[in-house]
């Protein structure tokens, strides 16, 4: 066995008391001929998840393998994510939330085996298995697809194609720019990152080696219809400033003006008359923006009327 870590598994978790035990232990379970780290960082939860795994730390014959931190303050979900990430020492890095959990005890030697063996990829991901906040496993794959895929950097910057918690990347030198702190999206905006400082690509295959659960305390069922879309916005926005990309392309385009008009459409509907008129005119990214004039103008004049 290595002296040093080979793989550092980054586990970040608030409010997870119900969930974490199952998360740390399905990365216990992890059968490797190498040496693996367990880095959880709880960004200062006010229930009991800091109990919980202070009992696993007493308890778990594996427990040395955990480095537990305990933010003094709640900083934030991007800034606990970045705080983690960096205490991570491994040659690669496995994302694990503590509200998710591992089902192949083989996950970490498939991974680090196919990264070995394949240099041109930075990031090795799979498929998943949902599940339900009422506790309803009913086996079926997050995604669709049927095929493994390889991915770069452009099938990134309009949206997000691969489970956080399948994830395992190369640990190479992550510089955060400061709009990394102002995203929803943390671990897009991280694929964002690292796909284009490497050069390299990213691969998804459709085998199920981790569940991905769903539940009121999660940062997607946190996100209301009119939150879904301006985070989305803004994602795509602060993507593209990152990569100092000067025009759209036309898929970017029509994914910004579906979003920006559904953004629309519910603030007019919620009388959020100031919001609509900023959605609208802040948002115009091309002439064929169509707006429903006639449907909501009504409702605009008379909020100045």
């Amino acid at each position: 066995m290595d002296q040093f870590p080979k793989v550092s598994i980054c586990m970040i978790t608030y409010n997870h008391e119900n969930f974490i035990e199952e998360a740390i232990n399905s990365v216990l379970m992890q059968e490797c001929n190498f040496e693996i780290e367990l880095i959880i960082v709880n960004d200062c939860s006010p229930d009991k998840t800091d109990d919980v795994i202070k009992i696993i730390l007493e308890n778990n014959t594996k427990a040395s393998k955990i480095k537990y931190f305990k933010q003094q303050k709640n900083v934030g979900v991007m800034s606990n994510f970045a705080f983690a990430l960096k205490k991570c020492s491994g040659k690669y890095i496995a994302i694990c939330e503590g509200d998710d959990y591992w089902t192949d005890p083989l996950k970490l030697t498939k991974q680090f085996n196919f990264l070995e063996n394949n240099p041109k990829y930075i990031i090795h991901s799979s498929n998943a298995i949902q599940l339900s906040d009422n506790f309803d496993l009913n086996y079926k794959p997050v995604l669709k697809d049927i095929t493994d895929k390889t991915f770069i950097l452009d099938d990134f910057l309009i949206a997000n194609n691969i489970i956080t918690c399948t994830v395992m990347f190369r640990n190479d030198k992550i510089e955060f720019p400061s709009d990394f702190y102002k995203v929803t999206f943390g671990d897009w905006m991280l694929y964002v990152i690292l796909l284009f400082t490497s050069n390299k690509k990213a691969y998804r295959t459709t085998e199920c080696l981790s569940v991905y659960r769903i539940h009121n305390g999660g940062v997607m069922s946190n996100l209301n219809d009119l939150k879904y879309f301006k985070s989305h916005i803004n994602q795509i926005l602060i993507i593209k400033k990152y990569l100092n990309i000067k025009r759209f392309s036309n898929s970017a385009i029509e994914i910004l003006n579906q979003y920006s008009l559904e953004s629309f459409r519910i603030e007019i509907n919620k009388r959020m008359y100031k919001e609509a008129l900023r959605t609208l005119f802040g948002n115009l990214y091309c002439s064929k923006f169509k707006i429903p004039f006639k449907k909501y103008a009504q409702s605009v004049k008379n909020y100045y009327l």
